[in-house]
């Protein structure tokens, strides 16, 4: 059995980042992170996936898709309300490209950014293809072409 610290610390950045592309939040990523390892601590169910980071990916995914179904029932709020937020000229360039590319994948179906942020991640196809419940194949695809409309986006920033 893994200690449950060791898993934390191996595995935490892991999760939130990938919590953060899926949600585009980073509140909602702390939480699903937080969430996340306390279903695995005391999950009944054994490791259904070939890794433990799959495993947790999993949970994560699940876990977002679950917050989804959530704030279906919530309104929005008014575009009238004053942005708290500060200006993007205040902020430096790298996050404000990673922030770019984040509202980029919020653009593609759930699933097709699952795909393509669990394989970042480094799990492989079989895994992304068990976890999403979809061909091998078919994980490959989505994979493929997000990479290259990734790739077409950006040169056309850069222009």
């Amino acid at each position: 059995m893994i200690d449950f610290n060791i898993l934390y610390s191996r595995y935490s950045s892991d999760i939130y980042h990938f919590a953060l592309f899926l949600s585009g939040d980073a509140v909602e990523a702390e939480e699903i992170t937080a969430e996340t390892f306390a279903r695995a601590l005391m999950g009944k169910t054994p490791l259904v996936s070939a890794t433990v980071k799959g495993y947790l990916l999993t949970i994560a995914r699940n876990l977002y898709l679950e917050s989804l179904r959530s704030t279906k029932r919530f309104m929005d709020l008014s575009p009238e309300l004053p942005d708290t937020a500060p200006p993007l000229e205040d902020m430096a360039s790298l996050k404000t490209e990673l922030e770019a590319v984040q509202a980029y994948l919020q653009t593609f179906s759930e699933i097709d950014r699952a795909a393509l942020l669990l394989r970042v991640d480094g799990v492989a196809y079989h895994e992304i293809a068990t976890s999403l419940n979809i061909s091998l194949s078919s994980a490959k695809v989505k994979v493929h072409r997000l990479r290259l409309k990734l790739v077409e986006w950006r040169t056309n920033r850069e222009l």
